[in-house]
């Protein structure tokens, strides 16, 4: 996918560092967040309480996601499935610190 104005899509990425795909990168990043936004209640309609059951399940669900992402890979790559888990939390704290910030900001 690529226009005049943006290029494509990129294939390698900080993903390709830990044996992931683009797709599973993004996928287990989206849902991780969605999971963040959805658990507990929608989160822009109370972004100023406790968030300690979205934040714990959000991050919870990146594990499980990870190891399916690398389920074919023989024996089992635990550094690469520590080094991905990280970096998506990692990702994700960026990610949701920012959409909380702007929700809170714009509730005010």
């Amino acid at each position: 996918m690529s226009s005049r104005l943006i290029g494509p899509f990129p294939v390698h990425g900080p993903w390709t560092a830990v044996g992931l795909t683009r797709g599973w990168f993004l996928a287990i990043l989206g849902l991780s967040v969605l999971g963040f936004v959805v658990i507990g209640g929608p989160v822009w309609r109370h972004p100023r309480e406790g968030h300690f059951l979205r934040i714990v399940a959000s991050y919870t669900m990146i594990l499980p996601l990870v190891g399916l992402a690398l389920r074919n890979e023989r024996p089992f790559p635990l550094g690469r499935f520590v080094a991905a888990s990280a970096l998506i939390g990692l990702v994700k704290l960026v990610v949701t610190a920012l959409l909380l910030g702007g929700i809170a900001l714009a509730t005010r």
